[in-house]
């Protein structure tokens, strides 16, 4: 893995990347407390780069490595402002978002604002409130939960699932609230099997 650092709107964004610059971009948006950034989605990075993606893990700005510029946290809509950029400075027409948590959140949050942005969606117990706006999501979702999530508990994957129109959901037995990242090894051929030919020649 290489790191990278792109200049958005909202500051200096650092990131670890695997897979070529130039192959279609997998980013990864991590959860809301300090102990999370671009590590959240380490252990899926490697298996995506291998397989010929731009696999990029970062930390937005205020966390990690990623210094805030604003005198608190970003909003929602700076966080969305922040991936598009991340988008636009990875020289990426598209990209797959794979978001945990509050990374969810802001995840669906793009998808809904940008839609010709986002071509799919990798989750993990998303944080995101506005269900009555799931059935608005038309990007694919490969949604990822924990039967032992102690945050988000796992009934909301019901919830989810109910509303998405094209949603595949994974179920773990544990994992916490990381169930992508605790269950790496299972579940990044998952995630490869429905990435597939993620846009072919249309990715830049």
């Amino acid at each position: 893995m290489e790191e990278i650092i792109v200049d958005t709107h909202h500051g200096r964004v650092f990131g670890m990347r695997a897979g070529p610059a130039g192959g279609p971009l997998v980013l990864g948006i991590h959860g809301w407390s300090q102990r999370n950034g671009w590590h959240t989605w380490e252990p899926l990075l490697e298996p995506l780069g291998v397989a010929g993606f731009q696999a990029v893990s970062v930390d937005l700005p205020g966390w990690g490595r990623s210094p805030a510029v604003h005198s608190g946290p970003l909003s929602a809509a700076q966080a969305v402002e922040t991936a598009i950029d991340l988008i636009t400075g990875l020289e990426a027409r598209q990209a797959v978002l794979m978001g945990k948590s509050w990374g969810g959140g802001v995840a669906l949050h793009t998808a809904l604002a940008h839609p010709g942005r986002v071509a799919k969606l990798i989750l993990t117990a998303p944080a995101f409130r506005e269900l009555d706006r799931l059935p608005e999501i038309n990007q694919p979702v490969l949604l990822a939960w924990a039967q032992d999530d102690p945050v988000i508990p796992y009934r909301y994957a019901q919830e989810f699932t109910g509303r998405l129109p094209q949603v595949e959901l994974v179920s773990y037995p544990t994992g916490g609230h990381s169930a992508a990242a605790q269950n790496a090894a299972d579940f990044a051929p998952k995630a490869l099997a429905f990435l597939g030919a993620f846009l072919g020649n249309d990715s830049h």
